[in-house]
Parts: C-alpha cells; sequence; structure tokens
C-alpha cells in the first residue's frame, strides 16, 4: 500500500489497509482516538488529483499534543496517553533510495511536553519522513512515555542503511521528494524494513504546531543496480 490508497475503518480508528487485508502499514490513530478522531486518514487531495492518498495531522488532543504518525509496522498498546508502537516489516532487499510525493502546511510549535524542547515554541514546525533497514532479530519497540521512553536510533548497530528528509516550511503544492538510503555495510542483509513518516519532527516529545499538516502519496523504492 505504498500509494496509501488503501484503507477501512474500525470505530473512529482509520487504518491504512483495505477491508480484509494483511496490514504492512500503521498509525497512532487507537492511541489519538482516545481523546478525539483519528488525525492520519484518508485524503483526496493526491499528487495526480485522482485516487487517495494519506493526510497526517498534528492536534492538540487535550491531554498532549499528537503528531500524526504512519509507518510499517504496527501500534501495540495505549500507556496512559502514550503510544508503544512496533516499527518494523519483515524486508530482505537493498534498495538505495525512497522517492515520493508531499505538501505540507507547517504551523507555529504550539505544545511541548519537553522542558528542554520549549524554547522552540513560536518557530515553523517539521515534517520528516525516514526509511531504515535493520537486521536485529525482531521489530524495534517505541515507548513515548517519558518514563520509559525508547525511541529509534539511527546510529545504533542493528542499522543497516539509513535515510531520511524533513521541510520546515509549508509546501503548498506537492513536490516530488527522494533521499538516498546510505549503507554502513554491503554485505549484512536486512531483516526489516521501517518508514515512517510524521507531520511534526519532534511528536515523539509531544512537540508540534497545532494544524500542522503533511499529505504524502505514492511512495516507492528504487534499485539503482
Amino acid at each position: 500500500n505504498m500509494s496509501f490508497s488503501e484503507w477501512s475503518q474500525d470505530g473512529k480508528v482509520w487504518q491504512p489497509w483495505g477491508e480484509g487485508q494483511e496490514p504492512y502499514w500503521d498509525s497512532g490513530n487507537k492511541g489519538a482516538v482516545t481523546v478525539g478522531d483519528s488525525n492520519v486518514q484518508p485524503t483526496t487531495v493526491t499528487s495526480t488529483g485522482t485516487g487517495r492518498g494519506a493526510l497526517l495531522k498534528t492536534e492538540n488532543k487535550v491531554l498532549k499534543l499528537a503528531a500524526g504518525s504512519l509507518f510499517t509496522g504496527r501500534y501495540v498498546a495505549t500507556d496512559g496517553t502514550n503510544g508503544v508502537l512496533s516499527f518494523g516489516r519483515p524486508f530482505t532487499q537493498r534498495p538505495t533510495r525512497l522517492r515520493g510525493y508531499l505538501k505540507y502546511k507547517s504551523a507555529p510549535i504550539s505544545h511541548s511536553s519537553e522542558a528542554s524542547m520549549r524554547y522552540m515554541i513560536g518557530q515553523p514546525d517539521t515534517c520528516v519522513v525516514w526509511c531504515a533497514l535493520i537486521d536485529c532479530n525482531d521489530p524495534i519497540e517505541i515507548r513515548t512515555k517519558a518514563s520509559n521512553r525508547q525511541l529509534f536510533d539511527e546510529n545504533a548497530s542493528y542499522v543497516v542503511a539509513y535515510g531520511r528528509i524533513q521541510y520546515g516550511e509549508t509546501i503548498p503544492d506537492f513536490i516530488p521528494f527522494e533521499f538516498e538510503l546510505n549503507y554502513r555495510s554491503t554485505s549484512r542483509v536486512p531483516k526489516y524494513i521501517i518508514i515512517v513518516s510524521s507531520s511534526s519532527k519532534y511528536g515523539d516529545y509531544f512537540t508540534g504546531g497545532d494544524g500542522s499538516e503533511l499529505y504524502i502519496d505514492d511512495y516507492e523504492l528504487l534499485y539503482d543496480y
């Protein structure tokens, strides 16, 4: 579902896979709907003007800010108002680049649960898309609760390749983007692929701009060899 055209709904939870299909992508919607609506949704605003893509929204959910995120993996559990996620889906190929389309509305950063990041309030929010190939035995568990926070480390020993792109300004119309995956080793065979898109780069720290919106469409892995 790299085109993000297949969706289904379970109550208020929008799911990035079609009815009866095997999930590959997931979002933080199961946590977001505990205090509101899904902030990752299908949209007919696409790069081609046809079909559907994904809209990721950063919203103040009363208790704290929630950034829209879409990732390969699954949402595991809600711990209070925090998410427990599993990043990664089985994958053994060696792509060289990730390509896609996006547009972005950057709202001023309005909230932060992290004291060390409150200096950013008022600055433009930043969206991010990143991809990693990893060779650990299991997907990566992500926890956003401050007391036992565990986030992805791009410099960890299990990372075979990594790439990222980010924009800290409004992009009013769809643009193509493309970034290289930088390999630390070409002999190691990856076991999982992680692709993450977020409407607020620091959403894991509940920091971002209420009203930021990231539209994504038609992702594609490239193999230049």
